[in-house]
């Protein structure tokens, strides 16, 4: 099942019944799913929530991107790997958004060291605090990963769609840096989702591909890109087998139909470690 569910009890119980009965039974996340949409429900695009999971409060700053990564890592629980005997694991998330990546891994963990990237300045404090409230070790840096060191133009969505730009007034100045610079001995999962810096960011860190367990790459397709390959033929070099899911895309593609946006077609590609 993908992020596409419908988040309303009785459409999820009209669309796929048994499944949703089932779920809704015996997975906690998935109750929580609908019982945030009920709150969220109506909230204008951009604006900030407390919400709370066993006691512990979850800041947002979008209802819409909330649910559908809530689906995603909650409910689908694509950022679970298998669990590390005798030591801490490590999780680096490029593209830390709110932190719910880590929330997912610390109720998955337990302890774990952390090294995220946000270079949002208003959600990566929302993140920092998600962190702190769920004792999350570790460390956020603001800053937008890319293929080399400078600044560039950052424009903000106020939800997760974030994204380095050529474009100038009006956007945020941000510093730009290279994943490669920062990564740790060994990492058990990488994520990267950067809003279309997927292609430099993994070139960027190719020759250390080999300290990695595994890793997760949400695909942004431009028009006229042509880097998906190189990508998979480089994680794939490396070792991995490179299993692609569909997030979202044109269901006709030759009809070039393709989703509103500025991308063409969205990817889950996780490279497992053979």
């Amino acid at each position: 099942m993908s992020n596409s569910h419908a988040r309303g009890f009785w459409n999820g119980l009209l669309r796929r019944p048994a499944w949703h009965l089932r779920e809704y039974w015996r997975n906690s996340h998935y109750r929580a799913l609908h019982r945030f949409n009920r709150k969220l429900s109506g909230l204008p695009s951009g604006t900030s929530a407390l919400l709370t999971l066993n006691g512990l409060k979850i800041e947002i700053c979008d209802g819409a991107s909330f649910l559908s990564s809530w689906d995603e890592i909650f409910v689908n629980r694509i950022y679970e790997i298998p669990r590390v005997a005798g030591r801490k694991p490590v999780l680096v998330d490029a593209g830390a958004n709110i932190g719910l990546a880590a929330l997912y891994w610390k109720l998955h963990f337990g302890d774990f060291t952390y090294l995220g990237f946000e270079p949002d300045p208003r959600v990566a404090a929302c993140c920092r605090r998600n962190l702190a409230t769920w004792g999350v070790h570790g460390k956020l840096v603001e800053l937008a990963l890319a293929g080399g060191e400078g600044r560039s133009s950052f424009l903000p969505d106020g939800a997760d769609g974030g994204r380095l730009t050529s474009a100038g007034g009006g956007h945020l100045d941000v510093e730009t840096g290279r994943l490669s610079q920062w990564l740790p001995e060994w990492v058990d999962l990488l994520k990267i989702d950067v809003e279309g810096a997927e292609a430099e960011v993994v070139r960027d860190i190719a020759p250390k591909l080999a300290s990695i367990g595994s890793l997760f790459v949400e695909w942004h397709q431009r028009p006229g890109q042509r880097e998906l390959g190189e990508l998979i033929g480089t994680l794939e070099a490396a070792g991995f087998e490179c299993h692609v899911q569909t997030a979202r895309g044109a269901p006709t593609p030759f009809q070039r139909n393709w989703p509103h946006g500025m991308f063409t077609q969205y990817l889950n590609i996780f490279a497992v470690r053979t």
